[in-house]
């Protein structure tokens, strides 16, 4: 069974405070995973300095789509993708669409994402039309669905329960964090997350690293390109 590790950088605390932490978590479980970046976030030569070096020890990075509708008041799709190229000097193969500033609009945001001509694409379930991307399969989001609504130990609970009912069913999941929710709390709303955060309560750290220790001896973790090449080569 294989699981596809994802997580979205959405904003510098994301990038800045979270990301690091995710990295160490996963050097200490020996995987590695994919990193989907809004290229609207990397300010500073020091931010697009430690993609690089992420990308250099082995973790991917992804497009994180912030034009999902091709909408001509913002940066172009493929203008996003070749600057992200241009920063990490690394080959792009996937792309998945970032929720903040238009957000998922069903088969306008799979016909942009397609129009990329990368290897893969995630959204959620499946384009209603024929597509030349591998549309790889719908994450389950332990941090904004499975924590912020149940809190960490109901949460991951119930994570588990669905994880292991996909697995058993199709042999592979994909399973998303977003790296800011490992510095401040994924409860709560506005001023309410200062005290959760101050409090540490429904932070992803200690359910993440739970998720990989309970699950490195069932699974095998992937980062998304290799997900990818092992369907295509029908390996799993």
């Amino acid at each position: 069974m294989i699981i596809g590790l994802r997580h979205d950088i959405d904003n510098t605390y994301g990038l800045r405070g979270g990301l690091p932490k995710v990295i160490g978590l996963e050097k200490r479980y020996d995987v590695k995973s994919t990193i989907f970046v809004r290229v609207d976030i990397l300010r500073s030569k020091r931010d697009c300095e430690f993609l690089r070096e992420i990308s250099h020890e082995g973790w991917e990075i992804g497009l994180h789509l912030i034009n999902t509708i091709e909408d001509a008041s913002l940066t172009p799709p493929r203008e996003e993708l070749r600057i992200l190229r241009e920063i990490i000097g690394a080959e792009i193969y996937g792309v998945t669409p970032c929720g903040k500033t238009i957000g998922f609009k069903g088969d306008i945001t799979w016909r942009v994402m397609d129009s990329l001509g990368l290897e893969y694409m995630e959204g959620y379930g499946l384009p209603n039309f024929s597509v030349k991307t591998f549309v790889m399969p719908t994450h389950l989001s332990l941090d904004i669905y499975y924590v912020r609504k149940f809190g960490e130990e109901e949460g991951y609970q119930k994570f588990k329960e669905d994880l292991l009912r996909q697995l058993e069913i199709d042999g592979v999941a994909t399973v998303l964090t977003h790296p800011e929710w490992f510095v401040r709390s994924v409860g709560g709303n506005g001023l309410m997350k200062i005290p959760l955060t101050i409090f540490r309560v429904k932070m992803m750290n200690r359910v993440y690293e739970r998720f990989l220790s309970e699950f490195r001896d069932k699974v095998v973790f992937k980062r998304y390109i290799d997900l990818y090449r092992l369907i295509k080569e029908g390996k799993c």
